[in-house]
């Protein structure tokens, strides 16, 4: 057992250094048993660079794994999962409830999807830095401030209520790591393993409690940190590495109290990132105190003061289009980095096009913009607001109603022009203000494919209306109406038409909307609700 620090600053391949002598390893002994631990953003290419390493024959030897992924196998193996793990919809889905219940018991807490994310947010940390409701309450009693002592015991309920809700019926994926560090004292699987822990930049409390215990069981643990010496420096304005500084005093710390051997930190300088010195003296010195000067002419970074935001990703446009056409570059070759996707996608989109640059945009899509979404909440809309114009014609507009678009606008002048709306939906004759007999058939017929499909919808919700209730209608509706064929054509066209990432989210939805529908079944199915609550 041992442990030991593999460090050095950015770009001096401390990821190679552990693969290579994990490649080294398993040439010299055929029984090697290691594992590399990284987050799970960098999992899928610590394995490319593993086969690369070692190769298929050699794999069977050595394993990529997260925390989390550890946490699963741990689980299954020592007495199986029978417990269903929530997606962050459905912790959302359980806070809400809560938040409902203690309404009148809150100071300061209400329910609105601004305090639904901050008390998520808030119980993810407490569990990230084991802070249990028992060890709060402990501690509100000794605050004097007034309002924070408030503000903690709301959230010391919603906590507490929170953890009895989810006890004995569900895993809150952010107690995963509490379970394995656990049951780390009862696997076997992880004994006598190499053990290399790389591209973190600091750990949890949960994920420090994992490393003791692995310290104990593990033939020896390997931990990459990014910083440029070992002499820790109190004030993180003078040193940009303070932070990774602490992480390996902590790490220090607890190898020290476990009576784990510390061998001697490997060094690593030789810079392989960085292609130019302009890059290297860069990296150097933007946050030194004091910087040096670059002394030499400066060939590989450029400067361009735009007047506005449209100016400056023209201005990109043109130098891609000159280092493709007069550079040699590919496209594939080139990124374009910012620190504000909201303000420059919409106009990289704009103008790329316009210099006919391909550009893929690396930004989260709103699901609330989706026409699937949109669909499934006007559907409800209608019933909630009782048939007003808007929420009618924002359902007929998703485009997934089997309505020609003459026939759709004929509809909307009539309903606006005699202000139809509610019950004049589905009750009484249309006859009135139609001068001819084919308006009359235009009309009506229009107004049948609408109506007679959400009628029988809302029919099928007379008796109860339960969340299980309305989600298995919901479901019956999209499938009688034909939304997933609807779907899947889209798709095509959106292919065929050079439109990947268009079908790409089309092709999602439909399963993530699935997802939604299983997990407010299984959370709250036999609440009684309204449309609008839904």
């Amino acid at each position: 057992m041992g442990l030991r620090i593999v460090y050095g600053v950015s770009g001096t391949g401390k990821s190679s250094y552990i693969f290579s002598e994990i490649s080294r390893k398993i040439k010299e002994d055929k029984n090697s048993n290691i594992y590399v631990i990284t987050p799970e953003q960098f999992s899928f290419t610590a394995e490319e660079k593993l086969l690369d390493a070692v190769g298929k024959k050699a794999i069977i030897n050595a394993e990529v794994l997260t925390f989390n992924r550890m946490a699963y196998r741990v689980i299954n193996s020592e007495g199986g999962r029978i417990k269903t793990n929530l997606s962050g919809s459905g912790k959302a889905m359980l806070i809400y409830n809560v938040l409902d219940e203690e309404k009148k018991k809150l100071n300061f807490i209400g329910k609105n999807d601004q305090n639904i994310d901050t008390v998520l947010t808030q119980i993810t940390e407490f569990k990230k830095h084991n802070i249990t409701p028992e060890i709060m309450e402990q501690n509100i009693t000794n605050i004097n401030d007034t309002y924070l002592k408030m503000k903690l015991e709301d959230m010391y309920k919603i906590y507490n209520l929170y953890n009895k809700t989810i006890q004995n019926n569900y895993i809150d994926e952010n107690d995963l790591l509490t379970i394995l560090a656990e049951k780390l004292d009862v696997t076997k699987e992880f004994n006598n393993a190499d053990i290399y822990i790389d591209e973190f930049v600091g750990f949890t409390t949960q994920e420090y409690e994992i490393i003791k215990k692995i310290l104990n069981i593990a033939k020896s643990v390997t931990i990459t940190v990014c910083m440029d010496n070992v002499i820790e420096e109190k004030e993180a304005d003078v040193d940009i590495f303070c932070n990774n500084k602490i992480t390996l005093n902590k790490l220090y710390d607890i190898a020290k109290k476990e009576n784990v051997k510390i061998e001697n930190p490997v060094k690593l300088e030789n810079r392989y990132r960085f292609k130019n010195k302009e890059l290297i003296h860069l990296e150097e010195n933007i946050y030194a105190v004091p910087y040096k000067k670059y002394e030499q002419n400066v060939e590989n970074i450029n400067l361009f003061l735009a007047n506005n935001p449209y100016s400056e990703i023209e201005q990109v446009a043109k130098t891609i289009t000159k280092l493709v056409k007069n550079n040699g570059y590919k496209y594939k070759d080139i990124a374009v980095i910012t620190k504000n996707i909201e303000t420059y996608a919409s106009l990289c989109k704009a103008i790329f096009n316009k210099y006919e640059i391909p550009v893929f945009i690396d930004e989260k899509q709103d699901l609330n913009k989706n026409i699937l979404v949109k669909y499934i909440i006007s559907l409800l809309e209608i019933f909630a607001r009782n048939w007003s114009y808007e929420t009618v014609f924002s359902y007929l507009k998703t485009g997934l109603i089997n309505l020609d678009k003459d026939i759709l606008y004929d509809l909307e002048n009539y309903c606006l022009r005699w202000n139809i709306k509610g019950s004049k939906w589905y009750k009484g004759d249309w006859n009135f203000y139609l001068e001819t007999e084919e308006q009359r058939e235009k009309i009506n017929y229009a107004r049948e494919k609408v109506v007679q499909p959400l009628l029988k919808f809302k029919n099928s919700l007379m008796r109860v209306k339960t969340v299980k209730n309305i989600t298995e209608s919901i479901y019956n509706f999209l499938i009688e109406q034909k939304i997933d064929k609807i779907l899947t054509k889209k798709i095509n066209e959106f292919q065929q038409n050079n439109m990947p990432e268009l079908a790409k989210q089309y092709e999602t939805s439909w399963q993530i909307i699935m997802n939604v529908l299983d997990e407010i079944n299984m959370v709250l199915g036999e609440e009684t609700i309204s449309f609008e609550t839904y």
